[in-house]
């Protein structure tokens, strides 16, 4: 059985050598147990890593959060109801505007053309619902939602291979389609220092209006963090 902070030590080792492959010559910062800002939580990352990146010359952020077999309740797959509701109500909506029946209603000349078409959209949506409950789509794990505290360009969830091993098959399956859906990385840790990636994470880039109140394209996730100029400097 692996202790969760030697998942934490093998896991950030790895995800160093990883990084140094990708983005070769460029200095990294790499530190267990970083602290977001107090303004932001001050929520403590399990791993950060830091470096230049390469077409922006910004900052690129990558967090990570470390669990072992004795924090397994935190890794199992559930339902999120909220989850499913915007699923479904995205479903509705997305029928609507793409079938034109809004702008059906928009033309309605009584209360029972204005009504028709809503409902169907609701009731095409809510079967869409209750058809995909079991998809992973609708799945969350708290692990994630803590890792979501540390804001990142890239995120990782790093397990020990015994806590993975401890789920059941089905499960095991639903988290890796959870982390690829939801663009984390995912690592197993295992006994020898082995290392699998079950799933690369998705770069975030978009528009956002950042921490400090400025417009931003490419974000620059280390104004997060209360070792924010420790960073900028080693970097």
């Amino acid at each position: 059985m692996l202790l969760e902070k030697t998942v934490q030590k093998r896991a950030l080792t790895f995800l160093e050598r990883y990084y140094n492959n990708r983005f070769v010559y460029r200095k990294i910062f790499v530190a267990a147990e970083v602290r977001t800002k107090k303004t932001f939580g001050g929520k403590r990352a399990d791993g950060l890593l830091a470096f230049q990146g390469r077409v922006t010359g910004k900052p690129y952020v990558v967090s990570m959060e470390a669990k072992s077999i004795k924090t397994l309740p935190a890794i199992k797959p559930y339902q999120d109801m909220q989850r499913w509701w915007y699923n479904t109500l995205r479903f509705a909506l997305f029928l609507g505007f793409g079938s034109g029946l809004f702008y059906i209603v928009g033309q309605a000349q009584n209360q029972l053309t204005f009504l028709v078409p809503i409902i169907w959209c609701l009731l095409a949506g809510m079967t869409f619902g209750l058809l995909t409950w079991g998809s992973y789509r609708h799945k969350t794990v708290d692990v994630i939602t803590q890792l979501k505290q540390y804001p990142a360009n890239e995120q990782w969830l790093a397990f020990s291979k015994d806590a993975f091993k401890a789920l059941t098959e089905e499960k095991r399956k639903m988290l890796q389609k959870i982390c690829q859906y939801r663009g984390i990385g995912l690592l197993l840790i295992g006994k020898n220092a082995n290392t699998e990636v079950l799933s690369k994470p998705k770069q975030r880039w978009y528009w956002f209006w950042d921490a400090r109140g400025n417009w931003q394209w490419i974000s620059d996730y280390l104004i997060y963090y209360s070792k924010e100029q420790e960073i900028r400097s080693a970097i």
